[in-house]
């Protein structure tokens, strides 16, 4: 980071500044494996709205929160600017709807053939038996994709953690189970072949959700059940640390 990118205690003070955004999307009717209407795709961001430049200051304060690393990404419109600062996307499913789950999954990306075990050996509503006590809090399964945070906004202990627990609330509401599959994504593709790198840095993101009430299930997919006390637990804790920013 050069001098002009704000400090961790800096950017802590725009805490209480930050906006959720949601956005998703399912298919009226189905016209193939991809557009299952029982299949939620969303996508969730944290964005920083910048103050309206009409004074030197306020122009530095912008300068200085346009600077790599702050932000994931910039954007403009009538309002003003904004940089989001994190972002999460992932699917959601209606076990009492979808029609065939393992059909569903295969038909994305390759990411999401990770959450292939969640629904081996499938009984009631096609959760794995293992999991069927999470039913008493909901009938969806909401599978987390990819998170990824600003760089700058990183090891402020916990901001992260924080926003992913805020967004959870909006998108985890009827949920019988949260899962995701932490890897650490920012590895590029071609130093991938360092495991050693990969087996450390996997170890850190694990280290992140566990924090978060997540814990192992089989073949790198980690589970949150909502039923269960410890993820609101851990968001409390949070947002106890955070009270003087928020």
């Amino acid at each position: 980071m050069t001098d002009a990118v704000p400090s961790g205690a800096d950017l802590l003070t725009y805490l209480n500044r930050l906006e959720l955004r949601f956005d998703s999307s399912a298919s009226w009717v189905a016209s193939d494996a991809h557009d299952d209407p029982a299949t939620l795709e969303w996508h969730c961001r944290a964005v920083l709205p910048l103050w309206e430049p009409d004074d030197e200051e306020t122009e530095a304060v912008n300068a200085r929160l346009l600077a790599p690393g702050v932000s994931l990404a910039q954007s403009s419109h009538s309002e003003g600017q904004e940089l989001t600062v994190l972002s999460m996307s992932g699917l959601t499913v209606d076990l009492w709807r979808v029609g065939s789950i393992y059909v569903s999954l295969d038909a994305r990306d390759a990411d999401y053939a990770h959450f292939m075990p969640l629904f081996e050996e499938a009984g009631e509503l096609g959760l794995h038996p293992d999991l069927e006590e999470g039913l008493m809090s909901g009938d969806q399964v909401v599978i987390i994709d990819r998170v990824r945070i600003a760089p700058a906004w990183r090891g402020l202990g916990g901001v992260g953690r924080l926003l992913i627990g805020r967004l959870l609330r909006w998108t985890a509401g009827n949920a019988a189970l949260v899962a995701t599959h932490p890897y650490p994504i920012d590895i590029p593709v071609g130093e991938r072949e360092d495991m050693a790198r990969e087996a450390r840095e996997k170890a850190v993101v694990q280290r992140t959700w566990r924090s978060l009430g997540f814990e192992p299930f089989r073949e790198d997919v980690w589970v949150m059940q909502p039923h269960l006390s410890a993820h609101g637990n851990a968001v409390e804790r949070l947002e106890t640390a955070f009270t003087q920013h928020l």
